[in-house]
């Protein structure tokens, strides 16, 4: 059991959270994300150095319960508390109790780097922090489209709010670069001097959240308020980037959280499909595990599962290398979210279908598991962002990423081919980016994910996972580009479908000790995973009947019409 299963049974996590409204929904995701935060005893030194106990927050079941609970503990610990830890800890000692405050929770932390007009190109933003003659900054937006887009800032039951604010340092007319400004926002009730938060609607399908345009009218800001120096560098872009360092920790970070969302997605849909009986041809129930429509879909989110916890450890020694290339590290980080969020992605569509109508709905969590993970393939490096500047630097050989530990493999094979075929296209072009932008540049995903699953696979056959698995995990892979596999040989198609055959059967019959092993029961609070369940669940939903009629008990329940 990990530390937080104690919570699924404490009435903050029993709470069925989409009855509620927005507002009160908003304000149990803090409260949720602040038990999160408290009983993983995250520490300073964890954060700072980014020890086991700091990614394993990230791949805990219990994020999976509530997508905006998430969100906020990830910011709060990784972009927020990250980013000051390092000053705190060198030249800014006066902030070690600031970031104490925020690992408790007395403080709110928010990361306002990216505008409403500029996202990946963020380098460019129009927030500007002007030096005064008095040592003070004003703090200004100067357009609607300047303003910080998505994080949230409106006040939050009485909770004090300060975030990272990017803004242009100007000194002397003179611009010096995107720099971070400790910037108070709200002390949890009302909005300080100066500072506009306007509330966005919801985003769609997932559990809300207070995300807000916030905006700055010539707020002055103390010396202090600066994060780092005002010295102008030769190096700016750089500088910025390191100042954004924990933007690609997130990158890495957030990935992995796909990696319990597969393991309770796939521990659900597996009851739900031992639990659901149709009428078969011979006129008994069968349980639709029985199909191999659902045994798929199913045993493959499984495997994969497996196969990216073996990613994310050999991702997580790669990216802590201090030996490596910084951008080679963030190249891993990059594979590594693509292709967990590509498997996660793939896998919550298929399990929520194979549901029914229960797949619809938000108490059973799959759709909103897509929609959240829709937000963690944008939030922290956007895949395809991080996908063009992968391929990008590939070939134009700046950096070289490690190469397969298993090089005679299909999925090696098609690696290497995929990026052999881009090199001969742009260098048989007459103008490289023209060539690049045509023709590559729409397949850079595919290629970043072609190398994240060669990755993936390499680390389960070499830390042992076990074979049924790697072999699902293999033909899954190949699915995914089959065209490249028949047209190079590799496979027939119906090679492709007799291995997977066999995999799946050596598989099949070890499904309850593989659902065992993921240890996720007690995060897993749907209620169609048994009759009981189902049954409670009933007991609470409003009833409307005939005043004439009295409600009849509960009968037992046919598993036929469940």
């Amino acid at each position: 059991m990990t530390s937080t299963s104690h919570l699924c049974q404490s009435d903050l996590f029993k709470k069925r959270s989409e009855v509620l409204s927005r507002e009160a929904r908003v304000d149990l995701s803090y409260e949720r994300a602040k038990a999160i935060g408290l009983a993983l005893g995250i520490t300073l030194h964890d954060i700072l150095h980014l020890t086991q106990k700091f990614w394993d927050m990230h791949t805990n079941p219990i994020l999976g319960l509530d997508g905006a609970a998430s969100t906020l503990l990830t910011i709060q610990y990784n972009l927020v508390a990250g980013t000051l830890a390092k000053y705190a800890t060198t030249t800014r000692p006066d902030l070690v109790s600031l970031v104490e405050d925020i690992l408790r929770w007395n403080v709110s932390g928010q990361f306002c780097l990216t505008e409403l007009g500029r996202g990946l190109d963020i380098f460019r933003m129009k927030t500007s922090a002007t030096l005064l003659p008095t040592g003070e900054f004003d703090l200004h937006t100067p357009l609607p489209s300047d303003a910080k887009f998505m994080p949230p800032t409106v006040p939050v039951k009485g909770l004090p709010c300060v975030a990272i604010v990017f803004a242009q340092l100007y000194v002397d007319g003179e611009c010096r670069g995107p720099r971070p400004f400790l910037v108070n926002l709200n002390d949890g009730y009302d909005m300080c001097n100066g500072v506009t938060s306007m509330l966005l609607p919801p985003r769609g399908g997932s559990v809300p959240i207070n995300h807000a345009l916030t905006s700055f009218n010539h707020v002055r800001l103390p010396p202090s308020a600066l994060l780092g120096d005002l010295a102008k560098s030769d190096t700016m872009h750089r500088d910025f980037m390191s100042s954004i360092w924990r933007v690609a920790v997130g990158t890495l970070a957030l990935g992995s959280t796909a990696i319990p969302n597969l393991q309770v997605a796939s521990y659900l849909a597996a009851r739900y499909f031992q639990r659901r009986h149709v009428t078969s041809v011979y006129v008994y129930p069968l349980p639709i595990i029985t199909f191999r429509t659902q045994q798929l879909p199913l045993l493959h989110a499984i495997a994969q599962a497996s196969v990216l916890k073996a990613l994310h450890t050999w991702g997580i020694e790669q990216f802590m290398d201090k030996d490596l290339d910084v951008r080679v590290r963030h190249g891993i980080a990059a594979c590594c979210k693509a292709v967990m969020i590509q498997h996660s992605q793939v896998a919550n569509f298929a399990l929520s279908e194979r549901l029914g109508a229960q797949g619809l709905f938000e108490y059973n969590r799959l759709s909103n598991y897509y929609s959240e993970v829709r937000g963690v393939s944008i939030a922290e490096g956007d895949i395809l962002g991080l996908s063009m500047r992968l391929v990008a630097d590939t070939l134009a050989q700046t950096y070289k990423l490690p190469l397969s530990t298993h090089p005679d493999g299909p999925l090696a094979m098609h690696e290497i081919s995929l990026f052999d075929e881009a090199t001969q296209i742009v260098a048989s072009s007459s103008d490289f980016t023209q060539g690049f932008m045509q023709y590559v540049q729409p397949r850079c995903q595919l290629m970043v994910e072609s190398m994240g699953h060669r990755m993936a696979y390499d680390a389960a056959v070499d830390q042992g996972v076990s074979q049924c698995l790697v072999d699902l995990y293999l033909i899954n892979a190949v699915k995914t580009d089959a065209a490249w596999y028949v047209e190079n040989g590799v496979f027939t198609r119906k090679a492709i479908m007799d291995t997977e055959e066999v995999a799946l059967t050596a598989a099949l019959p070890r499904l309850e000790e593989l659902l065992a092993a993921m240890e996720v029961e007690p995060y897993v609070t749907s209620p169609i995973i048994s009759d009981k369940c189902w049954e409670e669940f009933t007991e609470t939903l409003p009833v409307y009947s005939s005043p004439q009629v009295e409600v009849p008990a509960q009968s037992t329940l046919v598993l036929e019409q469940a």
